[in-house]
């Protein structure tokens, strides 16, 4: 970049350079070499990567906490590090300590639990591990890097027949279902996902769980990803129930947990698609990239510090949805419902709803509702007790809500129908 800046002087100026002293010219090389130092000339020469180098590269605080790895993991963590764009990777673990506290948080209730379990993204296989000691009879790891591949293959050895290692980031889920782009090309699922579930056991909803899943979340999007997976039974839910041993964010958390006055369609969602366990928490230093460090807040949904701690809590989704609802049909209706009719927290129940099926308001006032009454004063059961009454009035089967719902459920069909 600095030979391509020189050549494009004006002449006037590299007749002035010229006339420069060599004393100058020494100090200009030595600043371009320091220049090629910076973290965005890391490629252009490799006589540079020397290990001091590379650890002069690293922040001070994550050098310090380095300190007390062993010299050739720490090597081999530091060189990974700085050789990826740390905004695109997920979070991995690089501490035993937190490893080992991750593992005795959830072994017990998962070896009670056990069927068959899958960890996304396990890095360099700390917590797979500590698990393998632990009990659990076989892991599938599911990791997409190619870097963490030989300490992977190193536990295949330490633990034969107990470990099966296979390229993919589960965390993408969402993109790997893209149900628009794949039903337009074939009218049929996406197959490359259904063979990821080769040997998972196809059970009933209201069975043992199916599958256990075991990673770190911080990205909202894949908590909203679950709760479409348990509604129309795609995604992880595929072959059943799973269910999931998370490290997550606290702000994650606290949005999907916390009592608020305006709870969002994926809130009150959560809250009746999942029974939800804390486990404890983890030292968020222990994972890779670290969270940036911003001052504390308090948000509408409580305390958030992303960059301190990770929550490890179990997701399992209810195993009494589809008898509360009457079906799986139902339990898309009704997500239909809240969707569509508590957009606007502000809206009138009556009025709203009389626009569907006229003169239903008679029957809501008969429950206590008035023609003031709004959604957000609705708690999650009153919500629950709206939708039954809705759907048994004898208008519902011919109103426009049931026509609108029936296009959203046709886009998920295939997926709920396939083997």
């Amino acid at each position: 970049m600095l030979y391509h800046k020189l050549i494009t002087l004006s002449i006037p100026c590299i007749v002035q350079v010229s006339k420069l002293h060599n004393d100058v010219t020494h100090s200009l090389t030595r600043k371009c070499l320091s220049l090629m130092q910076l973290p965005q000339y890391k490629d252009n020469s490799n006589y540079l990567h020397t290990k001091s180098d590379k650890i002069n590269r690293v922040s001070a605080p994550l050098s310090k906490y380095l300190n007390n790895m062993n010299p050739i993991f720490k090597e081999k963590v530091i060189k990974n590090y700085l050789s990826w764009n740390v905004n695109m990777v997920d979070p991995y673990l690089i501490s035993d300590n937190v490893s080992n506290k991750f593992s005795t948080l959830i072994k017990d209730d998962l070896l009670e639990n056990m069927c068959y379990v899958i960890e996304l993204n396990p890095g360099y296989g700390l917590l797979t591990r500590r698990l393998l000691e632990a009990g659990v009879p076989f892991m599938h790891l599911y990791e997409s890097y190619d870097a963490f591949y030989r300490e992977l293959q190193s536990l295949e050895a330490i633990f034969p027949n107990r470990v099966k290692i296979t390229q993919a980031n589960l965390l993408k889920m969402p993109k790997m279902l893209n149900l628009n782009r794949s039903l337009s090309a074939s009218n049929s699922p996406n197959m490359d996902l259904c063979e990821l579930y080769n040997n998972v056991p196809k059970r009933k909803w209201e069975d043992k769980s199916c599958m256990q899943v075991i990673g770190t979340v911080t990205k909202p999007l894949f908590i909203r990803h679950l709760i479409i997976s348990v509604i129309f039974e795609t995604g992880f839910m595929m072959h059943g129930r799973t269910i999931f041993y998370l490290a997550v964010s606290p702000s994650i958390w606290n949005r999907y947990t916390c009592c608020n006055k305006r709870n969002s369609t994926p809130q009150i969602m959560f809250k009746i698609l999942f029974n939800t366990t804390m486990f404890g928490t983890l030292d968020r230093k222990g994972f890779l990239p670290w969270q940036q460090v911003r001052k504390l807040k308090t948000s509408k949904f409580g305390p958030e510090d992303d960059s301190e701690v990770l929550f490890v809590v179990k997701l399992e989704p209810n195993s009494n949805l589809l008898s509360l609802f009457g079906g799986r049909e139902h339990l898309i209706y009704f997500w239909h419902f809240v969707r569509h009719y508590l957009y606007k927290p502000s809206s009138t129940v009556i009025p709203t709803l009389e626009r569907v099926i006229p003169g239903f308001g008679e029957r809501l006032v008969k429950k206590n509702y008035n023609i003031f009454t709004q959604f957000r004063e609705l708690n999650i059961d009153q919500i629950i007790d709206l939708y039954m009454e809705f759907k048994s009035c004898p208008e519902f089967n011919e109103s426009s809500f049931l026509s609108s719902g029936d296009d959203i459920r046709r886009i998920y069909d295939p997926y709920m129908e396939a083997e």
